[in-house]
């Protein structure tokens, strides 16, 4: 326990000032590239490392998931986003359609095998589940970063900032569990001091990362971080579930005492795609 606490305290700040670094690098525009590519390269990263946890996660739980088939189609889909222009709705949508149509294919001709009959809707169900929970709101996240790279700021803070807020609450008050069978750590209160922690900041870092950008009210800012906080919580219990129901602690072991890369972005992941309903309709 104090060794791991010991990695945390020397590993969150090397990530924190990691990331912080690229961000202004990016923002800064001093590499002469086109502003939110050197954040938009990482979040792709993370996203085809976050689909080969996923695929590794479920088969070790025993379900059939086509791992090369995900890979693939979570790369193309990352590296289609530095090739379309972003701020035409029905061009960013393309590759959303035409990878997940690309992904079914291969593996809907694949079930029509008499070897494979027996799992290949499951296979086509489970790859499909880590394609649009993984790799869609990754690539939505890039595509904000090229369309508002500040608000990639916006909905980070507001999203870890709830589940640190949520954290210390629920350890100093909390007594009713959440939803024990998939979470049991977590409490109602500490899912009400995450949320209360969330929209404090969405108000409070409305006018420094947004203002000049994009015009969001106060009302505004209010109502998207009860949004974020929601999809937040949400998005970690449903990773909860997968583990749970996997029988792992972690999605791998790739970041000492934190887990892995889906352990760290879970709770981004459906925010990333409610921002992005929220910037389409501020742009």
């Amino acid at each position: 326990m104090a060794s791991d606490l010991g990695t945390r305290a020397v590993l969150a700040p090397t990530m924190l000032l990691f990331i912080g670094g690229l961000y202004w690098l990016d923002l800064s525009g001093l590499l002469g590239i086109k502003e939110g590519a050197l954040s938009a390269g990482l979040l792709g990263l993370l996203g085809i490392g976050g689909a080969w946890e996923f695929a590794t996660l479920l088969r070790s739980g025993g379900f059939a998931v086509g791992k090369r088939t995900l890979l693939v189609a979570t790369t193309v889909l990352c590296v289609s986003a530095f090739l379309f222009g972003w701020g035409q709705l029905d061009h960013e949508l393309y590759p959303l359609v035409a990878g997940t149509l690309l992904l079914l294919f291969p593996l809907a001709l694949r079930s029509l095998g008499r070897d494979d009959m027996r799992h290949g809707l499951e296979r086509q169900g489970a790859t499909l589940l880590g394609f649009i929970m993984v790799a869609w709101p990754v690539y939505l996240a890039m595509g904000t970063c090229f369309r508002c790279l500040p608000s990639v700021l916006y909905v980070v803070l507001i999203c870890k900032g709830g589940d640190i807020g949520g954290y210390c609450i629920g350890r100093l008050l909390g007594r009713h569990k959440l939803i024990p069978h998939i979470s049991p750590g977590k409490t109602i209160e500490g899912a009400l001091g995450s949320a209360a922690t969330s929209v404090l900041l969405a108000w409070s870092l409305n006018a420094p990362l947004l203002g000049g950008r994009l015009d969001l009210p106060v009302w505004g800012a209010l109502f998207v971080g009860l949004v974020l906080n929601f999809t937040t919580q949400t998005g970690d219990l449903i990773e909860s579930l997968l583990k749970r129901r996997c029988n792992a602690k972690d999605s791998s072991t790739l970041l000492p005492a934190h887990g892995g890369i889906l352990d760290l972005v879970d709770s981004l992941l459906f925010s990333f795609c409610a921002w992005f309903l929220v910037l389409i309709l501020l742009t």
